[in-house]
């Protein structure tokens, strides 16, 4: 997304030809030179299916905002994520490459620093970089080509010493259903029967202003309203959700009715046995049942219509300025 409209060819003229500069290339004059190019803001959300926004035809979900952003630049049909895991898609959504050219394999790799990304890219030529929320990198602040990073984490190392955690801890907050559900060995091996029986679809223990969707999109709006037109900017805001566990923040648990939703394809009465004797799945899938499912979904889509409101937030200062 842009504060104006971009077309591929124009971006790439932007800021192709500084592709090939090392940073110490950079011009000193970069930052001044950059004052005609576009503003860019990315958003990009974790474990979303695509089938789960109004602009691809679902008619239970309530995306407006993002709906309309997608009726007025490109929807994409045919598009399809590089790897399976996140790190290493994440890697390959900066870098250009295929996981078996960047060579980060699963969730606790890293990117070499000779790899170029477009962050570098845009900062090599000029732009101020900036990146708020989930990012997913190892080490937690890996340098990709953001001058500044205020980071949302949540599994791994990260979550041990990103800001969002740094600013829970501030407030005397702990974000308890996160740690059930992500943190495997230490937590969710003796996580409560209602996690289980829920497939972790259970109210956030937080209040809507320490959750973690707000927070990001807090800290987004900050980075927004900074842009004062000298130079060039790029911001990339990187949510947690909708990822599980499904614990959208009071009251936006109760935007759906479970009984009213139509259940996604996909869905059968039994499991394949091929399949689970390759795994049951993160909750087991041959005890889920229908009713837990559209609880599932009732919360998923709760999270998912949260950061279309914030998405909406940002759009909204994007015109005004």
């Amino acid at each position: 997304m842009t504060d104006r409209i971009l077309n591929r060819r124009h971006f790439l003229k932007s800021v192709g030809i500084a592709a090939g500069l090392p940073l110490a290339m950079r011009p000193s004059s970069a930052r001044e030179s950059t004052a005609h190019q576009p503003n860019i803001l990315i958003v990009h959300v974790d474990q979303h299916r695509m089938d789960c926004l109004g602009a691809y035809g679902n008619t239970d979900i309530k995306t407006p905002n993002i709906d309309r952003l997608a009726a007025d630049g490109v929807r994409y049909t045919n598009s399809f994520c590089p790897f399976p895991v996140c790190t290493p898609s994440r890697y390959s959504l900066l870098s250009g490459r295929y996981v078996h050219d960047h060579h980060g394999w699963n969730n606790r790799s890293t990117l070499a620093p000779d790899i170029m990304t477009f962050p570098k890219v845009l900062r090599a030529a000029g732009y101020r970089t900036k990146a708020v929320g989930k990012m997913h990198f190892t080490p937690t602040y890996l340098d990709v080509g953001f001058d500044e990073m205020l980071l949302a984490e949540q599994d791994g190392p990260g979550r041990w010493d990103d800001d969002y955690h740094r600013y829970l801890m501030r407030h005397g907050r702990v974000d308890r259903n996160d740690l059930e559900d992500q943190l495997v060995n230490e937590y969710r091996k003796s996580a409560r029967k209602e996690y289980w029986d829920t497939c972790g679809a259970l109210v956030s223990n937080l209040p809507e202003e320490y959750h973690s969707t707000t927070w990001i999109a807090d800290r987004a709006m900050e980075a927004l309203r900074s842009w004062d037109g000298k130079g060039s900017q790029l911001l990339m805001v990187g949510f947690i959700k909708p990822h599980h566990p499904f614990d959208p923040p009071a009251p936006w648990h109760r935007m759906y009715d479970p009984e009213k939703l139509s259940v996604l394809p996909g869905w059968t009465n039994s499991c394949y046995d091929h399949d689970l004797r390759y795994s049951r799945g993160y909750f087991p899938n041959d005890t889920l049942t229908e009713p837990v499912l559209r609880r599932a979904m009732a919360y998923y889509y709760a999270n998912i219509s949260l950061i279309d409101h914030h998405v909406g937030r940002m759009l909204a200062l994007l015109r005004q300025s």
